[in-house]
């Protein structure tokens, strides 16, 4: 059995040799670039809501509410759940609900929260005068 010897001479082994770590760090920096595409980015903070937390810090703190009315009867949405005037969500009662406002008493506290803030209803007056 007779080996086939292939001439190598210094040049041409020291370009094969770089070619191939050259190719090694290409297919490193590539595979090290790659991330799980199903992990937040790193920088990123993720916040899970306290679903046990006060309904009306809640309430007053994210916006998260709406009010529909059925009936002639407004209901203050808060997530899946509605809430009439008179209900309690935690230690604190409805106390009224308006298309723009909602009043909240916890304890001997009532507390005023606008339904859409920097949004004030006001009354226009005529510009031309007849």
């Amino acid at each position: 059995m007779k080996l086939y010897k292939f001439p190598l001479t210094g040049v041409t082994a020291a370009a094969w040799l770089l070619g191939g770590l050259m190719t090694f760090a290409l297919v490193q920096a590539q595979a090290q670039s790659l991330r799980d595409p199903t992990m937040p980015p790193a920088g990123a903070v993720l916040t899970v809501p306290d679903p046990v937390a006060d309904a009306s810090a809640s309430i007053v703190e994210s916006g998260g509410r709406a009010v529909i009315v059925r009936s002639g009867k407004p209901y203050l949405v808060v997530g899946s759940r509605l809430y009439a005037q008179g209900q309690k969500m935690e230690q604190t009662r409805i106390e009224r609900i308006t298309e723009t406002e909602l009043w909240l008493r916890e304890g001997s506290e009532l507390k005023k929260v606008p339904q859409f803030l920097g949004v004030e209803r006001r009354v226009l007056t005529p510009l031309v005068k007849k």
